[in-house]
């Protein structure tokens, strides 16, 4: 069962323990799932703040669009 993160700090934070960075994009929100090696946590944000937050993403082969 995946789990919501509502806060960007917390998505920042987990972003580096995080396997695979799948984002998917309809309409005007974006959702983050953060595959890690538990749990998949999903954010649902709007498309500046998840440009914001993928840019300080290290390792660009983690992030898959979809």
């Amino acid at each position: 069962m995946p789990r919501q993160v509502f806060d960007s700090q917390s998505v920042l934070s987990m972003l580096d323990k995080a396997k695979k960075i799948i984002v998917v994009k309809r309409g005007d929100t974006v959702k983050l799932k953060l595959r890690t090696g538990r749990y998949l946590y999903t954010y649902i944000a709007t498309p500046e703040e998840a440009d914001k937050i993928l840019s300080t993403v290290k390792d660009k082969n983690r992030v898959v669009n979809l």
